[in-house]
């Protein structure tokens, strides 16, 4: 549905304002946690800029909820002073996810919205944020960080930029700033996110979810973004080796192919070349010498490694397709692949190496079963156990996509959404509900 806008007299020169038959409403959750310098100047800010949204957008009515997440200082006691809020205070730290999950959990707007509570944003953007959403049917719209102007310190925006470059090139969709503490998106939107995590690392798992989501649209805006005030939660180390994890395992759900892709390749192109002085040996002398006897074990140790990662994807990439309900169209080589590595194929595929592999050693096992002895050269042995190991992993990924597929097929009305729903507000927390802003 598109908002009809008034430009009529008194509004010449200034932004479309909608009318007042089409109205939407926008709850902000401010997560905070020892934050007794800067929230009682983020929340006046925020009561302030309220008139400035609603002027500049379709937002009617503006909610402020301030969870104290554990707050050991007086940041609960400050946020209780405010007539304008509604408070929600917890007596330990759950973590900064959760304390927005709960503020969720409370939220009676159309538009959800959060932002830190250290003082590095303005709560004048929200008004752009909410207005992208709007005007551009946008689900989520997020506030980035990654401009010269930008007060981020030198070694987290270098870290931002190297997580944006990662994700984006996984999931093959342009992000700029996976973590930033300022969003807001519709309310239907959330149960598409969950399930997102208690942490820090709450923000990139939106993001990794959001990129990775098929039919779910994103937005960046630059933003103001300033010094914080108070000391940061964020510890570089620990919570950047969560950020990777989180977009490593989220990548792993959406793009397993991907992932086990690129590492079977790898393994094949080192395999293919550390084969490369048997085969010309071979070409060159008809014969295999002992020596290479410790090179070919490491070659076709390569070899059933990159098959077995290579199929471990292919099925995946169709599980997480049939889990995910995602009809998203690849790369014309990853259709390729698919398209060769369907069940069917892998099935019959592992046959042939299979037979190739006992037929080449057919003589080397009636010359065992009716001598005891070999005198075959062992390159017959290695070549054919790796045919048929090779044969019988392509068969087993074969059969196990044909049973798991034929499962989530059958169970397809019953599998619903892998979100879980937003959480019930915690019992030992302390509300106080007062005056909407």
């Amino acid at each position: 549905m598109s908002p009809d806008f008034d430009t009529g007299p008194g509004n010449e020169g200034g932004p479309a304002r909608p009318t007042p038959e089409w109205s939407v409403s926008l709850s902000v959750v401010i997560p905070a946690y020892d934050e007794e310098q800067s929230i009682g100047s983020t929340i006046e800010r925020c009561l302030a800029a309220a008139a400035t949204i609603k002027a500049r957008t379709a937002v009617r009515e503006i909610e402020f909820i301030v969870v104290s997440d554990g707050s050991t200082d007086r940041t609960a006691e400050i946020a209780a002073s405010f007539s304008g809020i509604r408070l929600l205070a917890y007596a330990r730290n759950r973590g900064y996810g959760a304390a927005l999950k709960a503020g969720f959990a409370m939220a009676s707007g159309d538009l959800l919205g959060f932002m830190d509570a250290d003082g590095t944003c303005d709560p004048d953007f929200f008004g752009d944020l909410c207005r992208t959403i709007l005007s551009e049917h946008a689900d989520l719209a997020i506030g980035s960080r990654m401009h010269d102007a930008s007060r981020m310190p030198m070694i987290r925006k270098f870290g931002n930029r190297l997580y944006a470059v990662l994700l984006s090139g996984l999931a093959g969709r342009k992000v700029d700033d996976t973590a930033s503490g300022m969003r807001v998106f519709r309310r239907e939107t959330l149960a598409r996110l969950l399930p997102l995590p208690d942490g820090l690392h709450f923000t990139p798992a939106m993001t990794c979810r959001a990129i990775f989501q098929e039919g779910l649209s994103l937005r960046e805006l630059p933003m103001p973004y300033h010094h914080r005030e108070g000391r940061s939660k964020l510890h570089l180390l620990k919570d950047g080796l969560r950020f990777f994890h989180i977009i490593a395992e989220i990548a792993l759900t959406y793009r397993p192919l991907l992932f086990f892709g690129g590492m079977a390749a790898l393994l094949a192109l080192v395999g293919l070349v550390y084969s490369l002085g048997p085969i010309v040996t071979y070409i060159t002398r008809h014969q295999v010498p002992s020596n290479f006897i410790y090179r070919l074990t490491a070659i076709y140790a390569a070899g059933h490694a990159a098959l077995l990662l290579l199929t471990i994807g292919v099925v995946a990439e169709r599980v997480a397709a049939a889990l995910n309900r995602s009809s998203r169209k690849g790369s014309r080589f990853k259709n390729m692949l698919l398209a060769m590595c369907s069940k069917r194929n892998m099935l019959t595929a592992g046959v042939f190496p299979i037979v190739a592999g006992i037929l080449l050693n057919g003589g080397v096992l009636r010359e065992y079963l009716t001598t005891g002895q070999i005198s075959y050269h062992w390159s017959y042995v290695s070549l054919g156990g790796f045919l048929v190991l090779a044969g019988m992993q392509l068969a087993a990924m074969g059969m196990m996509e044909l049973l798991l597929i034929r499962i989530l097929e059958r169970n397809r009305e019953g599998i619903g959404s892998l979100a879980v729903p937003i959480p019930e507000r915690a019992a030992d927390a302390t509300r106080h509900t007062q005056a909407h802003g």
